[in-house]
């Protein structure tokens, strides 16, 4: 597994990619804008450049964005799942230019209109903004950890989602988070039941559509629903179910990205330390 950190791109793109390099990141994501906001700034094309030449000599893939929290694919609201299509388009465009491999993004909850609707109404955002935006950049659904009117949180549902948008199978993916797994119910605390929940995903959704794995362990009870990041080694999941996913055969390319908390005041690097010295 290839592992970084979710970097911040307050200082701009050049520094993002140098900061990186400096945390000994192997990939990194970031946020395609203001992660509380559906407002983006024009992209400076000397920053793409910069960062595109800095990910390169520093050796940093994959590259993922992230989109905004406001995002609701699923949502019955006009203006809210318009804006949330096309954001994602922008955050797809932008990952273009700027060299990056994937978009992540939240699903969404269909707000009480029931799963069928939320996910025809994912399917049909997405596939608007895939057709918008140029580019090879893949969409990445994330997996969420159920709370509320959420879908896309248990295999059943994101492979049925993945399942409607079959005409855009190679544009589109699958992100986990470790603590959203816990939280759905997923045990992945041990090297056993970190085996038998990627079997239960490959045989769901194919483990070839898996690209980046959040790396966060949780103080929440397994099958709580709760979303909370917490550092590695520390939570419930603890050492040795991150030692079997780092680990695991199927994931030596893909993306292990820390989203763990206090990240600005060197919690990062010792996160992302833990992790490594976890690697067989």
């Amino acid at each position: 597994m290839r592992l970084g950190v979710h970097v911040s791109i307050g200082k701009g793109l050049p520094a993002a990619a140098e900061h990186a390099g400096e945390l000994g990141c192997e990939c990194i994501q970031m946020f395609s804008s203001n992660p509380n906001s559906w407002k983006v700034k024009e992209l400076d094309e000397g920053a793409a450049a910069a960062f595109r030449e800095g990910i390169e000599r520093l050796g940093i893939r994959p590259v993922a964005l992230h989109t905004p929290y406001l995002l609701n694919l699923a949502s019955s609201k006009n203006d809210t799942w318009t804006n949330s299509w096309e954001n994602l388009a922008w955050a797809l465009e932008k990952a273009a230019v700027i060299g990056a491999d994937y978009t992540v993004t939240h699903i969404g909850s269909h707000g009480g209109d029931g799963f069928e609707t939320g996910a025809d109404r994912v399917k049909d955002g997405v596939a608007r903004a895939l057709d918008m935006a140029s580019g090879s950049a893949m969409a990445l659904l994330e997996a969420g950890s159920g709370g509320g009117n959420t879908i896309g949180w248990k295999f059943e549902e994101l492979a049925s989602i993945l399942d409607r948008l079959g005409d855009y199978h190679e544009r589109v993916g699958v992100c986990l988070d470790t603590a959203h797994l816990w939280g759905a119910g997923y045990d992945i605390s041990t090297a056993a039941e970190v085996e038998k929940t990627f079997k239960d995903f490959d045989r769901l959704i194919g483990l070839s559509r898996l690209k980046v794995i959040h790396m966060n362990d949780t103080q929440k009870l397994l099958g709580s629903r709760a979303d909370r990041h917490w550092h590695i080694g520390q939570g419930n999941i603890g050492t040795e179910g991150f030692k079997a996913i780092v680990n695991h055969p199927a994931f030596s390319d893909i993306a292990g990205i820390l989203e763990t908390p206090d990240m600005e005041s060197g919690k990062d690097i010792e996160n992302l330390n833990e992790l490594k010295m976890l690697r067989l």
